[in-house]
């Protein structure tokens, strides 16, 4: 048995989901939260396989929930189930290591579907939020640089990481320097790249096979 966690802000739409996966023979959906604080005490609390999971939500988002999870339960799937498919919303979730990005306008036979693509391990990805992706790459396409003569070994350590969706805190950890320290060079990084945030650089990592 799939055991379904879903996390929405909109309560009509939450108890619609869970009647739609409950009606399936392999999943049961065991709680319902409206927010990103709601989705970690739920998981903490249950341990699901499965957690559906809006962007936008009061307080914590659907993103920092994400990482919240993803640090204590590696193994618990979240799919992003939401109406946002902006390219920094959908980098940042997989960027997160959310396992699937849906939009709302999937039908019940495909989210069923979805549900246990995930829960077989397989990333799942809705054919707009895909379109998204290749469009914003083939963009990018070109941008490929010499980083060696440019980034530090320690700038590259740091850009892996930031890529993994890691904090300052949590590389500081990692590298052992403060978190002071990171934060400093992460700015320098943005200027050598001529960049403005920490999302162009996941994007660069991935563009230049720095992950």
């Amino acid at each position: 048995m799939i055991r379904v966690v879903i996390v929405d802000d909109q309560t009509l739409l939450r108890e619609a989901l869970g009647y739609i996966l409950d009606g399936d023979s392999q999943i049961e959906v065991i709680g319902f939260g409206g927010n990103g604080s709601e989705a970690v005490e739920l998981c903490d609390t249950f341990v699901p396989d499965i957690v559906l999971m809006d962007i936008e939500m009061p307080g914590m988002n659907g993103i920092k929930a994400t990482l919240k999870i993803k640090e204590k339960h590696k193994d618990i799937k979240i799919i992003m189930l939401t109406t946002f498919e902006t390219p920094a919303n959908i980098i940042e979730a997989f960027v997160a290591k959310v396992d699937g990005y849906i939009v709302k306008d999937i039908n019940h036979e495909k989210l069923i579907l979805a549900v246990k693509a995930a829960m077989s391990g397989l990333t799942v990805i809705h054919e707009s939020v895909q379109k998204v992706l290749v469009d914003k790459f083939n963009k990018l396409n070109g941008y490929k640089v010499n980083y060696s003569e440019i980034l530090t070994d320690k700038d590259v350590e740091i850009i892996k990481l930031i890529a993994r969706g890691d904090s300052n805190k949590r590389i500081a950890e990692q590298l052992n320097y403060a978190e002071g320290t990171i934060k400093n060079n992460v700015s320098k990084i943005l200027t050598k790249l001529n960049m403005s945030h920490r999302m162009q650089i996941a994007i660069f990592a991935m563009e230049n096979g720095l992950r």
